[in-house]
């Protein structure tokens, strides 16, 4: 009987030891996936945990995401909003709290990661990644952004929920950039010294994350915004040609931008708009 009885109780404390050393996802508002590959999570001070192929586990703030090579992992959060991580990537979940509005901190140590952060019946949302480099604050928008030890950094907008608020970016120099739906920031690190500045949005540098992330559901939109800058810049040569009137509206330079989209490897399945 004592036997039967401390057999019972030692599988009992292994049990409770075991509930102790994973997050718990019944209670949990934060959720972490492994899409593929190889995922982990790191609690403060403590050894890096696998995540299975395809499983969710709880996370809480100050929990780190890992992934190796050729893998993918998905920030759940409870807004809606989803945060993708790209292979060889290193992302904290700094923290994330919610009352009338949603209010997130990443931070980026080194990879890429995709951003879809949402305005669920009508919420706001004010979330900020961090890098050695500088912020990247973001309110309803879907974008990437990719980050290397050598302090560059990329920042590509795909999507505005309200026009009057683009994703702002600010360097630890004082600098600040706003970067509009269908823009993309490149910066540098030089000799100490931030280099950045806002372009238009390619196909290209679309293409330097969709074979991670897949397309973005919001590209037609950011191409729309892309194809349209083009046109007027186009126009406004063409109008100081004489004779080019005869064609409305100028050269047509919308084929420009049909290039033929990269075959991305399995992702998630496209999420919606996330304005809605």
């Amino acid at each position: 009987m004592n036997r039967r009885f401390g057999i019972v109780s030692v599988a009992c404390a292994c049990a409770l030891v075991v509930a102790g050393a994973l997050p718990s996802l019944a209670g949990s508002d934060k959720q972490l996936q492994n899409v593929k590959g190889s995922v982990s999570y790191q609690a403060p001070n403590k050894t890096p945990v696998p995540v299975g192929v395809n499983a969710i586990v709880g996370v809480n703030d100050q929990y780190t995401t890992i992934t190796g090579s050729e893998s993918l992992g998905a920030i759940i959060l409870p807004d809606s909003s989803q945060i993708m991580v790209g292979s060889d990537s290193k992302v904290q979940l700094a923290l994330f709290n919610q009352t009338n509005m949603a209010n997130a901190k990443f931070v980026l140590y080194d990879g890429k990661v995709r951003f879809a952060v949402r305005h669920p019946q009508g919420a706001q949302a004010n979330y900020t990644f961090t890098t050695a480099t500088g912020s990247v604050a973001v309110r309803g928008t879907q974008g990437d952004i990719s980050f290397d030890d050598k302090g560059n950094m990329r920042v590509n907008v795909y999507e505005l929920c309200d026009k009057n608020l683009p994703v702002r970016v600010t360097f630890k120099n004082g600098q600040v950039f706003s970067v509009l739906a269908g823009q993309s920031l490149a910066a540098q690190l030089v000799n100490g010294i931030v280099r950045a500045e806002v372009g238009q949005l390619t196909q290209q540098l679309i293409d330097q994350f969709s074979p991670e992330f897949g397309v973005p559901t919001s590209w037609d939109e950011a191409q729309g915004r892309v194809i349209a800058y083009a046109q007027s810049q186009v126009n406004s040569v063409t109008d100081q040609i004489p004779g080019s009137n005869l064609v409305p509206g100028g050269v047509n330079v919308g084929g420009l931008f049909g290039h033929k989209k990269s075959t991305p490897e399995p992702s998630p399945a496209p999420t919606p708009a996330t304005c809605h």
